[in-house]
């Protein structure tokens, strides 16, 4: 049925929320940003816990923005995130070190210290959206 004041064929047009990329190695964590961004009401893209699963993505435009842990089974996410922001897709990390732990050439992305609540990841992913 068509929605009045809209085109019969509006598929093409985006209502819904970022679709948010998560990227945790601990599948219980990542299990718990899952939640937590879902009941805030964004589209979860996927949840990877490699470095290697988050570079696949890179050219698949299956999300808008990116959330990032920053150690990854030994590795850093930094090569990642480099991409990103390089590609201006807007990211955050989200690290149990807090800022200190963001390399200079990041310090201007957002940082959620680990563990935080809704309120925290709303706000951050509020901030992402817009920018």
């Amino acid at each position: 049925m068509p929605i009045p004041g809209l085109p019969a064929d509006h598929t093409h047009m985006r209502l819904a929320a970022p679709r948010v990329l998560v990227v945790e190695d601990e599948m219980t964590v990542a299990m718990l940003i899952e939640d937590m961004v879902s009941e805030l009401a964004y589209d979860v893209a996927a949840v990877v816990p490699r470095l290697e699963d988050a570079m696949r993505l890179l050219d698949s435009d299956t999300f808008d923005v990116a959330m990032l842990d920053v150690h990854l089974n030994g590795k850093t996410v930094f090569p990642f995130a480099a991409e990103l922001q390089a590609r201006e897709i807007p990211f955050l990390f989200a690290t149990a070190y807090g800022p200190r732990g963001i390399p200079a050439e990041f310090q201007d992305h957002p940082v959620l210290q680990k563990p935080f609540g809704p309120v925290e990841l709303r706000r951050a992913l509020t901030a992402l959206a817009a920018s």
